[in-house]
């Protein structure tokens, strides 16, 4: 049998391994069944003496007196002090005085100040039986967490987590019957920063829910499953299915359904089951769509401020609705016929080609100026029907923001429907201040007094509206970062819905089961139907 050992070598080179062939039927060392983290497992048992033979060196470096390698390191070809810890590298003569990785392929450090390892793999120090006893000191038995220095186990507390490294939250979801627009705003909401934090942190608990059906049970149990799980294969989501069929009215079935639609239908879903019981009053009062406390309307929760001015008198009226998401019309598509050179020959041709229009034009179509005619409008003052001019602006923005392109048409004379493949072009940093609301006096003057630390009564000015920046996350400035893209396939009678995210800076395509990262440009390449926003300051 093959046994490993450690030769000397200088200080500056890693150790080197050479194998001797003996052998040992009763082998000594242990099996261990328990590691701090999969990456320390697959150390362990690809070189287990060499990994514990360094860090034994490096223990006991560290623990002698006036060792100062703790806090110095070599930065070019000075040695420089450091006031904090450095950081040891497990495989290398490397010290950094930070936590950064400094090579790709050696995946550990130890902290200078106590010993503990770090695994850069898992961004967090590990807690591993073999090392431990190392570091303890203690050879004959297993030192317990209880028998830690009460600083040790305060630290060991305060970076271990419950969660395996693996369970990121990148799996695909099985496609059970046409359910690809199900799986596609899923995957919008698991890679939420909001919904994600809301019940990763227990916001609402399945094991105390009496609902039947509750779908938001069943996302519950779907991020557990997402991020406490080391599974990479797809997730069925049958108990989020049936809560679409017992709620979902025209969205049970196995035909194909709109993603917008069950977006619509999922987000009501959660305010519903998050929200006090009906029949009580201050339920009621908390679940108003435009000051509702439930995780639904804090996250996508925005309102929308109408202002009409009477073209006779001048008089204008505003007026607030709440929005959960912002539906822009996209218009037929320009064609431009060019002339190509046809190759191998002196010959031209013909070729139209589709032009296509930017998120930005679709945004200031919906926010444009519109002109009523005396029909539609009546004005107070006048006491007549008068011709008005009608404008829509942003007055509450909401931390993420959902725009759904209108890419279904339906004709009334024709009695079809069809689908507008006009390209549109959006970005991965999206600014909505020209489409904010600008504050009104009466707006301006509450919030003169909310900073003068008087608070509003009941006897001040009407006009509870708040303007924008002015809601409970505070939000510095209207600018969003592109989190989610739902692509719709095909034709409108047969197609498929994809859909990419972001997470740690990386993006990833989910075709039902089946997950890949991509590259930034095959996401602002795609035919987007809908996108999702995050403002700026959330971590995607």
């Amino acid at each position: 049998m093959a046994t490993t050992t450690l030769t000397p070598t200088s200080a500056t080179e890693a150790p080197k391994l050479i194998k001797k062939a003996t052998e040992a039927k009763n082998p000594t060392t242990p099996t261990q069944t328990s590691y701090g983290c999969s990456h320390i497992k697959s150390l362990l048992q690809a070189a287990r003496q060499q990994a514990t033979d360094g860090y034994s060196r490096i223990i006991q470096a560290l623990q002698k007196d006036g060792n100062v390698s703790g806090r110095t390191y070599k930065s070019g070809a000075i040695v420089e002090t450091s006031a904090h810890a450095t950081y040891l590298c497990l495989q290398c003569p490397n010290v950094s005085s930070s936590r950064e990785r400094h090579r790709k392929d050696h995946a550990f450090s130890i902290e200078a100040c106590a010993g503990f390892l770090y695994c850069h793999d898992c961004r967090d120090f590990v807690y591993d039986p073999t090392f431990e006893e190392i570091r303890s000191g203690t050879s004959t038995k297993k030192r317990k967490h209880s028998a830690l220095q009460p600083e040790d186990r305060r630290t060991v507390a305060s970076n271990t987590a419950t969660t395996p490294c693996a369970a990121t939250g990148l799996r695909g979801l099985y496609n059970m019957g046409q359910t690809c627009f199900m799986s596609v705003v899923l995957q919008s909401l698991i890679h939420n920063p909001l919904i994600r934090t809301y019940y990763l942190s227990e916001g609402h608990k399945s094991t105390d829910c009496e609902r039947e059906a509750c779908t938001s049970c069943a996302l519950d149990d779907l991020f557990y499953d997402f991020f406490a799980q080391e599974k990479h294969e797809g997730y069925g989501a049958v108990h989020m299915l049936q809560g679409c069929w017992k709620g979902g009215g025209g969205l049970a079935g196995y035909s194909q359904q709109d993603a917008h639609e069950y977006l619509g239908f999922i987000l009501n879903s959660l305010h519903t089951a998050n929200i006090a019981d009906d029949e009580d009053e201050e339920g009621k009062k908390r679940g108003d769509a435009k000051d509702c406390e439930c995780v639904v309307h804090q996250t996508f929760g925005g309102l929308l401020r109408s202002t009409v001015t009477c073209m006779k008198c001048k008089n204008v009226t505003s007026t607030s609705d709440p929005f959960m998401d912002l539906s822009l019309d996209i218009k037929s598509a320009p064609v431009v016929v060019k002339k190509k050179k046809l190759p191998l020959t002196n010959g031209t041709t013909t070729v139209k080609e589709v032009l296509p229009m930017d998120l930005t034009e679709c945004l200031d179509r919906y926010t444009s100026v519109e002109t009523l005619s005396a029909d539609d409008y009546r004005c107070r003052k006048c006491d007549g029907g008068q011709e008005a001019k009608k404008r829509l602006s942003l007055n509450r923005l909401p931390p993420v923001v959902p725009v759904h392109l209108k890419r279904f048409s339906h004709s009334k004379s024709l009695k079809e429907s069809s689908k507008v493949d006009t390209k549109v072009r959006f970005p991965l940093t999206l600014d909505l201040a020209p489409y904010v609301s600008a504050p009104s006096k009466k707006q301006m003057a509450k919030q003169s007094l909310t900073n003068g630390l008087h608070k509003p009564t009941a006897g001040d000015e009407e006009g509870t509206d708040k303007f924008a920046g002015d809601h409970d996350y505070g939000l510095s400035e209207p600018v969003y970062d592109l989190s989610s893209v739902v692509v719709h396939k095909g034709k409108i009678d047969n197609g498929h819905y994809i859909s990419y995210a972001k997470q740690s800076h990386e993006w990833f395509r989910f075709d039902d089961s089946m997950v890949v990262q991509v590259e930034e440009r095959e996401v602002l390449g795609a035919e987007a139907y809908m996108l999702f926003y995050v403002a700026r300051g959330f971590d995607i």
